[in-house]
């Protein structure tokens, strides 16, 4: 997806998030992040678009000092922390140097992608949170953010922290997951060297539904048994169980 697209949809999300957040009562739980209110998640994502914005402005992993200083009340802080991501975004471009915690692309572009795939993620829990139905998510979006879990959250972030997920990958060597969303399909495989991704959903078990069901299940935030397992159930499980190490 290229980045008009992605900041169009970052738009789109932080609106319909807002919405929702806005929708549940301030002390209102998050049943997918339940030690969360509607704002704490309000706040949650506040901190981590001024993160990003640190990140950019400073070229360095941004410290306790570098918070951004905001007042007024927690849609307030949102709203003005959205506007100057936005602003960032729009005056460096996406090919500008930025940091981040990726190594393979220290841009801004690749916050650009990040934040718009963040918000979808978070906006979901908003509207659980407000009791609302989960509106669909582009499917091109959601196909992105499957892609964005599958090669950096899982085979890049498998090996950058190997230390940290070493017995986890240990303890699945030999798991082979598919996961199919229709238009495209990622085959998951744990090995002693890390996480490996191919294309195509291969022949053992798959997991499957709409790309914005995947991209929820991935992110946990629909149960283990929301999408359709063609194979092994217990398989599933494992890739799920799994995951939560890389979709914190």
């Amino acid at each position: 997806m290229d980045f008009p697209d992605l900041r169009a949809h970052l738009v789109a999300e932080a609106a319909r998030f807002r919405a929702a957040a806005l929708a549940a009562a301030p002390d209102a739980k998050v049943p997918s992040c339940p030690e969360w209110t509607a704002t704490d998640l309000l706040d949650h994502v506040t901190g981590v678009y001024d993160h990003k914005i640190q990140s950019m402005r400073l070229l360095r992993e941004p410290a306790e000092a570098d918070r951004i200083a905001r007042g007024g009340v927690a849609v307030e802080r949102f709203d003005a922390a959205l506007a100057e991501l936005l602003a960032e975004f729009d005056d460096r471009g996406p090919e500008s140097l930025a940091h981040t915690w990726y190594g393979p692309d220290q841009t801004v572009g690749f916050w650009i992608r990040r934040m718009a795939q963040e918000t979808v993620v978070h906006r979901v829990d908003a509207e659980l949170a407000a009791g609302l139905p989960v509106a669909e998510i582009d499917a091109a979006l959601a196909l992105d953010g499957i892609d964005e879990m599958a090669t950096v959250m899982l085979a890049w972030g498998s090996r950058a922290y190997r230390e940290w997920v070493a017995d986890a990958v240990t303890a699945n060597l030999g798991l082979e997951v598919g996961l199919d969303a229709g238009e495209r399909a990622w085959t998951v495989s744990v090995t002693a060297a890390g996480i490996d991704v191919a294309d195509g959903a291969g022949t053992g078990t798959v997991v499957s539904g709409t790309p914005g069901e995947l991209l929820c299940w991935l992110w946990r935030r629909l149960p283990v048994d929301a999408v359709t397992v063609d194979g092994k159930a217990d398989d599933a499980q494992a890739l799920y169980d799994l995951i939560e190490m890389f979709a914190q």
